[in-house]
């Protein structure tokens, strides 16, 4: 499909836009959200620099801001999905919050996607918002019966006994249950509102023992630093965005969702 520019698409409720074909067999899908310490993005954003993914499409909805997200001067999708043939992987990542009411159409749409491209399994990294510097960086797991067994035989991971997981993650994780698909994901405590790169090392560590797909930490770790400096004006936008379209409430309710 020729990468070229929308038009007269209006505003949907949720549509992905293809920019590429690619030919994939049963692909893994991992999604990295805008959530605690921005480890979903950060681990996604990671994965795809490193094996040098392509972007093959976009979603569009009226759910999600209006926002154009730039790095170095080049503009970016808000919600962008990228795919590595090599690795058999699409990666699916956002910079920006999804707003309440569009939770269902968009989280659906991604699936629906993803299924039509053969996708079998779906993993979100999330953070789990904690007030004052973690203490400890375990991860834990949440998944469906099939996918337990397999994550309990991977050592340093922790079942997620029981809780609530809200925002785009909840709904992503709702949406497999409906599918052909098996979801499950991977959390480890962060900062609510301050970038954590080593948060989202972490789980690059518990992805690359389940799938083996040789992901480094070194260089993410030795850039902390500077990876917090980058994303900690962006932390601070969405920030305002929330508050601006509604989103303080939903802010206090992270801090209030119970992870067992």
């Amino acid at each position: 499909m020729n990468d070229q520019k929308e038009g007269g698409l209006g505003s949907p409720e949720a549509k992905i836009v293809e920019s590429k074909d690619i030919d994939l067999d049963n692909p893994l899908l991992i999604c990295g959200f805008p959530s605690s310490g921005l480890i979903g993005t950060i681990a996604a954003n990671e994965i795809i620099e490193q094996f040098d993914m392509e972007r093959v499409a976009h979603l569009r909805s009226k759910y999600i801001p209006s926002a154009a997200v730039f790095f170095e001067g080049r503009l970016r999708h808000p919600f962008r999905i990228y795919a590595s043939e090599k690795k058999n992987l699409l990666v699916a990542i956002s910079e920006v919050p999804v707003d309440e009411p569009g939770m269902y159409q968009v989280s659906s749409c991604l699936l629906d996607w993803a299924k039509e491209k053969g996708a079998r399994e779906t993993v979100v990294l999330d953070g789990i918002p904690v007030r004052g510097m973690p203490s400890e960086r375990k991860v834990l797991y949440a998944s469906e019966m099939e996918k337990q067994k397999e994550l309990e035989g991977v050592g340093d991971l922790e079942m997620l006994k029981k809780g609530i997981i809200t925002g785009i993650a909840g709904s992503i994780l709702s949406e497999t249950l409906t599918r052909d698909m098996v979801g499950f994901t991977l959390l480890t405590p962060a900062m609510a509102m301050v970038p954590d790169p080593k948060g989202a090392a972490e789980l690059l560590k518990a992805v690359d023992k389940l799938y083996g797909f040789g992901v480094s930490i070194e260089k993410l770790e030795e850039s902390a630093e500077e990876v917090r400096n980058k994303m900690k004006e962006m932390a601070q936008q969405v920030e305002n965005m929330r508050q601006q379209r509604g989103g303080q409430q939903q802010q206090d309710e992270d801090f209030q969702r119970l992870y067992g």
